[in-house]
């Protein structure tokens, strides 16, 4: 199953951040619907939410360790004004992770992915 890190802009107001880890959820559960894993770094929200100590920094390096293991960034519109994602969006490029702005394109791609063993046999 490929993984898909869901980029997407968190930072406002309080009631700004929940609509927008909605809009990431929403986005999250349809790449999802489509068989694909997903990782939702808006999540993080409950681990500082639990131990109240956490800062900026703390949720973006935990997040940007599941992004080095992802397949694809699938990003969330509504992104360009979002500092923290433009900087997904180029460590990915940096790592080689392509990057999905369009469903369809993302799903096209994961369909023309083929790997093969040792025997020929197609692994997806």
């Amino acid at each position: 199953m490929k993984r898909v890190y869901i980029a997407g802009k968190l930072n406002g107001m309080a009631c700004d951040y929940i609509k927008n880890m909605h809009v990431m959820l929403q986005w999250a559960e349809n790449v999802k619907s489509f068989g694909f894993a997903v990782f939702v770094p808006a999540l993080d929200f409950l681990m500082g939410l639990s131990f109240g100590n956490y800062e900026y920094e703390d949720y973006f390096v935990n997040s940007q360790a599941w992004l080095e293991v992802s397949d694809y960034v699938f990003v969330c519109p509504g992104w360009h004004s979002s500092k923290g994602v433009n900087k997904e969006i180029i460590y990915a490029n940096s790592l080689g992770i392509p990057v999905f702005y369009d469903i369809d394109k993302l799903i096209q791609d994961r369909d023309n992915y083929k790997v093969y063993n040792d025997n020929g046999v197609n692994n997806i």
